[in-house]
């Protein structure tokens, strides 16, 4: 079962593809963790803050496009979420611009989509 508290995104490229199975926190305690998007990296099961595609939440022109979605579909579209690209996971590792350092925090994909998910990710590693 997912938990409550998370609102779920799904992240598409300007052809469609899926790129990334985002979450905030819209009633997160401070403007920052408000405005953070944490993305799913498949291979860990955790849901990392990324600044960059937290940025692409708040533009229209980032080439991303953020889809509000509900929380039984984020848990079946988890299994479809592609690993990041190395170039990806380094610019998520080292935040240029919205967060610093010491907001790159992380939640677990069981905390967050629930048991299910996160054992058939499990598998899939």
């Amino acid at each position: 079962m997912a938990s409550s508290g998370w609102q779920f995104w799904e992240v598409t490229d300007d052809g469609g593809e899926l790129r990334w199975l985002g979450a905030t926190r819209p009633t997160g305690r401070t403007a920052a963790n408000r405005a953070t998007v944490w993305t799913l990296i498949p291979s860990t099961r955790m849901f990392i803050a990324n600044w960059f595609v937290s940025e692409a939440w708040s533009t229209e022109d980032s080439g991303l496009f953020l889809e509000d979605i509900h929380s039984t579909y984020a848990q079946r579209i988890a299994l479809d979420v592609p690993q990041p690209t190395d170039e990806d996971l380094a610019r998520i590792t080292h935040p240029e611009r919205l967060l610093t350092l010491d907001d790159v925090t992380s939640h677990s994909v069981l905390k967050v989509l629930g048991k299910r998910v996160d054992t058939k990710l499990q598998e899939r590693r």
